[in-house]
């Protein structure tokens, strides 16, 4: 009775594996398979947003430092007497007061214009790039160039459309006083790689030499 039993249980292990089993097999195989290229997709996807997160923050934080920086030394213009009157570089127009404007196809106060004398001899002159303005256009934040004003052409810009999508910027001035003046700057940029990651900014700028 034993060798027979020996011998079937020879035989079972000759045999091989069922047709059911190798496909219990192959189903289980797949079912992991799938679930790890699943998780694997899930956590390439969440990288990659955290990465747009974290590019589109940078440049909104880029800008504010920028923006903030220049405007708040709008007007101003070096002198080794406080009581100095503003001067002009030969052939240049006075612009020294804050403008807000926007291009045509722009929202209202979605541009800001500006001059201080930057490099402190005392002038301000466009030809020392000393005409400086941000506006929106075309879903990016441009900057001025050689003085143009916030209707015409030919300012560059400062974020970069393949990447970065600016739906939002204004520039208003929220009081003024002997002081100076206080503008509120909002700011929004979405990802264009990923349209769920989104980043407002609102902030304050104070700008002294802005009294009128």
């Amino acid at each position: 009775m034993l060798k027979r039993v020996m011998q079937c249980d020879a035989i079972r292990s000759n045999s091989g594996y069922s047709l059911t089993e190798v496909i219990v097999a192959c189903g289980l195989a797949s079912m992991v398979i799938t679930a790890v290229a699943t998780h694997a997709a899930q956590s390439h996807m969440t990288h990659s947003s955290i990465q747009h997160a974290a590019s589109v923050e940078d440049d909104i934080r880029a800008l504010q430092s920028t923006i903030a920086r220049h405007l708040s030394k709008a007007g101003f213009i070096y002198s080794v007497d406080s009581l100095s009157h503003v001067g002009l570089a030969p052939n240049e127009e006075p612009v020294f007061e804050i403008t807000t404007d926007n291009h045509p196809n722009e929202p209202e106060n979605s541009c800001v214009t500006f001059s201080y004398d930057k490099n402190k001899d005392g002038v301000v002159s466009q030809a020392q790039g000393e005409f400086f303005g941000y506006r929106l256009h075309n879903k990016a934040i441009e900057y001025r160039v050689a003085g143009n004003t916030c209707k015409q052409g030919g300012w560059f810009n400062l974020t970069d459309t393949q990447t970065t999508v600016a739906t939002k910027f204004t520039v208003v001035r929220e009081h003024y006083s002997s002081w100076g003046s206080a503008y509120e700057i909002e700011i929004e940029l979405h990802s264009n790689l990923d349209p769920t990651v989104v980043s407002a900014r609102k902030f304050i700028v104070e700008v002294t030499n802005a009294y009128k």
